[in-house]
């Protein structure tokens, strides 16, 4: 081969490389993000913990997550992908060392608070370097991608976890993970470079209080258009990971009295059906040059499908096709993130994408451990080895929570304004604001 085409497949495959492992670290977060949900019954037994206090456990990630989002752009621009995604990984395998080792329920909230807190550099860090490393006109096609692969950590945090757990234990489950983490932290320190042109980039200054920032943010919750959209974005995206990285599992195993492994593979449907349903419905919003739309056909479906779920008895093929729509038909309120960006001025879309995705985490922390709430108000006192037993009415009444809020979710989607695919016009102050 001669040396300029050598040169010419390096630079092609370099940013696939870079990009991919920070994809990579996106599905890790996933991963540990649903893992509580196969180790219901141990975590429980271990802590003594009834379903609500096992809901406030897991939600500790949602809340250190969410408190993070818009500080983690901040730092992102400040100190560059390569670092911070180093040192976030790095934070959720202290994380997963203080949980899997915990003798104590304070070094388990502990562990959850830290990786929520790595965590939240993951798509934030993964989204920057495909900016940085790819044109323009494929950045929503490697969003898209980027968003598939992070579905693919949850689907192994299903099935193939739960086995990991019924032969190590959820101990040595997790410190294998934290093995996993340190690994994947090590490369993308070798490996991963800020852009194409990082030796050349001048040192930037920590922002203050007058930089474009602090605008950002001042416009951002100033407009009620943000308000309504990461609202509905929260009341969305809420439901997948309360049902599918937390109480999914149980619920399945005592409705359908199947094991572990079997209810967290078909819990995991979900995922593989956002996997699929995120780069379609961004393709067909789009192609079709509207948002509204798909947001109605998405959270209408997810309303039906989770209803089905919930409240019919199903063979257990029609149960995995179900769990599969309820997945696909939630991934539709995805076009509200282009939404937000369009609605936002240019030098505002990373901020107001913080702001989207904090509302979303903030969803998930409130729904975890409200569910549990519910649970334990209609226990009937039945313990196996420690371990409450919870009747399925009870799962039907405290889960009836879900397709109540993608109810309220429909009612706010008349109140988006259509964007049509493109920015929305602002006006002379607005453009004279960030302009500088």
């Amino acid at each position: 081969m001669e040396p300029g085409n050598h040169q010419k497949s390096r630079a092609g495959s370099l940013p696939w490389i870079i990009w991919g492992l920070a994809a990579l670290f996106y599905a890790y977060e996933f991963f540990l993000q649903v893992s509580p949900s196969v180790m219901v019954p141990d975590l429980m037994h271990t802590f003594r913990l009834d379903a609500a206090s096992l809901g406030n456990l897991t939600a500790l990630y949602f809340y250190s997550y969410a408190i993070m989002q818009i500080p983690a752009g901040v730092f992102l621009d400040v100190l560059g992908p390569r670092r911070l995604l180093t040192i976030a990984i790095s934070v959720c395998v202290i994380g997963a060392l203080f949980f899997g080792f915990a003798e104590h329920l304070w070094m388990a909230q502990l562990g959850r608070l830290l990786i929520g807190f790595g965590s939240a550099f993951a798509a934030l860090g993964t989204f920057k370097l495909a900016a940085n490393w790819f044109p323009v006109n494929r950045f929503a096609f490697i969003t898209g991608l980027t968003l598939t692969i992070g579905m693919s950590g949850a689907v192994i945090g299903g099935a193939p976890l739960a086995i990991l757990v019924e032969h190590m234990g959820w101990r040595q489950s997790m410190l294998t993970l934290a093995i996993i983490g340190a690994i994947l932290s090590t490369l993308i320190w070798l490996i991963v470079r800020d852009s194409p042109n990082a030796h050349k980039k001048p040192k930037r200054k920590i922002l203050g209080p007058q930089d474009s920032i602090i605008k950002s943010l001042i416009y951002i919750f100033k407009k009620p258009q943000s308000w309504i959209t990461a609202i509905y974005g929260g009341l969305m995206f809420g439901p997948t990971p309360a049902f599918a990285g937390l109480w999914g599992t149980p619920f399945i195993m005592a409705k359908y009295g199947l094991d572990r492994p079997v209810a967290a593979g078909a819990v995991s449907m979900i995922f593989i059906g956002w996997a699929i349903g995120s780069p379609i419905f961004g393709w067909i919003s789009d192609h079709i040059n509207r948002r509204i739309p798909t947001l109605y056909v998405g959270s209408v479906g997810a309303l039906i499908t989770i209803i089905f779920i919930l409240y019919v008895n199903l063979p257990i093929l029609a149960l995995y096709i179900i769990l599969f729509l309820f997945g696909f038909s939630s991934s539709g309120f995805l076009p509200a993130f282009s939404i937000i960006r369009e609605i936002s001025p240019p030098t505002t879309s990373a901020t107001a994408l913080g702001f989207m995705n904090m509302m979303n985490m903030v969803g998930v922390a409130v729904l975890q451990p409200l569910i549990g709430v519910v649970l334990d108000h209609y226990w009937n006192g039945a313990i196996h080895h420690h371990i409450r037993i919870y009747p399925i009415h009870a799962y039907h009444i405290s889960l009836l929570i879900l397709p109540v809020i993608i109810f309220i979710a429909i009612l706010i989607i008349p109140f988006i304004k259509e964007t049509y695919c493109k920015p929305l016009n602002l006006d002379s102050a607005v453009k004279a604001k960030f302009s500088h």
